[in-house]
């Protein structure tokens, strides 16, 4: 039942054809407005005398201080970041049907009464201001910025049960951080299963790109649909076969199933080179992301910009972004101008995802049509598909190269010690199930009872899954390796999968991904220490291994968990403890926790017959 279950009880910088354009003028600063700017953004703010170096055929710089200094691509945003200003938004989560695919699903979980949510908008330098309002008549709620490094403001990352107890129905919680990267990313909520319910959208942070572009897209973010509740299809995940199932395929909210819905639509002109950023929102599907008879310049993996590469097709992990450029070009047009926009998954037996209901029957990979001007009739678009494999592995390392690169230096912690085992725990029942976990259990957290509350401890709970990692930054980097399954002579067996792994609050180096066992005393001679890709949501292969480093920099408590819903709900994740004694003196107060725990207690006492927290907890709660 999980919690609270339902049913169940911009050209111009994106600048015009000059370097500004006049925007609504803000005292002591110059205003410029994206070309492709959700309504009621007002537009890319810094400080009188600053001025943009974006353009057409310069999208590697972004703007000039007074002194002649540039904030452009090859900036360490790390530690160099523009000034911008305040961005104020006010999200209420619903709920309401909606048919996204043609069918009804009554009681979606909404942001603003939309799926996907409103676009939160904001440039390199600003800062986020989001009070969101919990108007849900059964369930708590969070919301987590996907990708934000939060650096000291852990208590902002949104998740319940570690950094925040649930925001309680009538409540509001105010998130408040800085915009220190920049490209595409998402937020959602990390409350059970409510995420693939409907709460998520884009979050777009403007900044500079790694290749010239004209035109901008708004954030497409492609997800796996149910038409039942999510909190239902979960239970699936523990009890059954049969295992969750999505219905269709939304692209950008929009899908079709069995011949009813209607497929997503865009517009090229001939000769324009497109930016399309390209969110996977999934509950549990892996995409393969083409346009038929168009090569896609990949510029960026989650919040990194990346040397420019090119490619046919793209594979999309759970939680993963790009950032791509395609050109239109006039020789690719067909006979009636339209071509297909296709968003392919493999099938149940890879491992990597449980499919889609009915894809024997109806042609699920094609969920867009792009049109030129000569487009005619209502016909299907007549174009053929990019020769390539379906599958679910990542990206190549040696394309996907940050255009500031790490070079990562020994760890600073025993490898051995912080080596983790993802799978499913065979020969154990957890809280009456067989879960997956990468510690020694399953993650079970108490709602009201988050982490960042409890910084005084010396032990704590093993089911809240807490890793010390009490290293200095100044000692350079920490390692983590992940297997795919048991390793070696491993005394509990534990089924291998593909996983998409997240980890909040930073950017981590893959320094090895491999399909092949992990074997502790071989395998770390062969990892990679220079150009290694980096991204917040790494691809662990089914049966393989991914050797990780990242920078401990960053004092709080941080999730680390697969970003298949099913699976993080089951229990597959655990906690960075970094930095323990300085997490609350490097972040801000944590008054509003402390109200919000009080709030959510008083709810629950008086909601017994909606949520108990002993008799009806199902999953971990993230």
């Amino acid at each position: 039942m999980g919690f609270f279950s339902h049913s169940l009880a911009t050209v111009a910088l994106l600048f015009g054809s000059a370097p500004f354009t006049s925007g609504r003028s803000l005292p002591e600063r110059h205003t410029f407005i994206p070309r492709q700017a959700t309504p009621g953004f007002s537009g890319c703010s810094y400080p009188s005398g600053w001025q943009s170096c974006n353009s057409a055929d310069n999208r590697g710089c972004w703007v000039r201080d007074p002194s002649g200094k540039e904030y452009n691509i090859n900036s360490n945003y790390e530690a160099d970041v523009p000034s911008g200003i305040e961005r104020t938004y006010d999200i209420e989560i619903t709920e309401k049907e909606i048919s996204p695919d043609g069918v009804p699903k009554p009681l979606a979980k909404l942001i603003n009464g939309e799926y996907p949510g409103q676009v939160i908008e904001g440039c390199w330098g600003d800062t986020l201001i989001v009070n969101v309002k919990n108007s849900l008549p059964d369930n708590g709620t969070t919301i987590h910025w996907h990708g934000v490094r939060q650096k000291g403001s852990n208590e902002m990352d949104g998740v319940n049960g570690v950094t925040m107890c649930p925001t309680a129905e009538g409540d509001t919680f105010t998130y408040k951080f800085r915009l220190t990267q920049y490209g595409t990313s998402w937020y959602h909520s990390h409350y059970s299963s409510q995420y693939p319910d409907g709460v998520a959208a884009p979050l777009l942070i403007h900044g500079p790109n790694s290749a010239n572009w004209d035109e901008e897209w708004s954030p497409i973010i492609i997800t796996d649909w149910l038409h039942k509740s999510a909190f239902e299809e979960f239970h699936k995940e523990l009890a059954g076969p049969p295992l969750p199932i999505a219905d269709s395929i939304l692209v950008n909210g929009t899908g079709r199933f069995n011949g009813g819905g209607s497929y997503f639509n865009q517009k090229f002109e001939a000769g324009k080179r497109y930016l399309i950023r390209l969110i996977n929102g999934s509950a549990g599907t892996h995409f393969i992301f083409s346009i038929d008879n168009h090569n896609l310049q990949v510029i960026a993996t989650d919040f990194v910009p990346i040397r420019p590469y090119n490619t046919t097709s793209l594979s999309i992990g759970i939680g993963q972004r790009y950032d791509i450029i395609v050109e239109a070009k006039p020789d690719t047009e067909s006979a009636n101008g339209k071509y297909w926009l296709r968003t392919e998954f493999a099938d149940a037996t890879t491992g990597c995802n449980n499919g889609i209901a009915g894809a024997g029957t109806q042609d699920l990979q094609r969920t867009g049509i792009i049109s030129y001007p000569n487009a005619t009739g209502n016909d299907d678009p007549r174009s053929s598909r990019h020769a390539f494999t379906v599958h679910c592995n990542e990206e190549p390392g040696d394309k996907t190269i940050p255009i500031l690169p790490w070079t990562v230096s020994e760890p600073q912690n025993n490898i051995t010690r912080d080596t983790y085992r993802a799978g499913l725990h065979l020969g154990e029942r957890f809280h009456g199930f067989l879960r997956w976990d990468i510690t020694s259990t399953p993650m079970w957290l108490n709602f009201s009872d988050p982490t960042i509350l409890n910084l005084d401890n010396t032990t704590w709970n093993p089911e809240y899954a807490v890793i010390d990692y009490d290293y200095k930054d100044e000692g350079g980097f920490v390692y983590i390796v992940i297997t795919s399954g048991s390793i070696g002579n491993d005394t509990v067996t534990k089924i291998p999968s593909f996983h998409p792994i997240h980890l909040h609050g930073h950017d981590v180096a893959v320094l090895a991904q491999e399909p092949t066992a992990y074997d502790p005393t071989t395998s770390p001679a062969n990892f990679k220490f220079t150009d290694r890709p980096r991204r917040d949501v790494v691809m662990l292969p089914n049966g393989g291994f991914i050797a990780l480093a990242f920078k401990p920099d960053n004092p709080g408590s941080w999730l680390l968990h697969c970003h298949i819903a099913w699976h993080a709900g089951s229990g597959l994740a655990l906690q960075i403890l970094e930095r323990q004694g300085e997490i609350e003196g490097a972040n801000g107060p944590l008054d509003q926790q402390r109200q919000g725990c009080q709030k959510w207690d008083a709810w629950l006492a008086t909601h017994k017959d909606v949520f108990d927290p002993v008799e009806d907890q199902e999953d971990s709660g993230i």
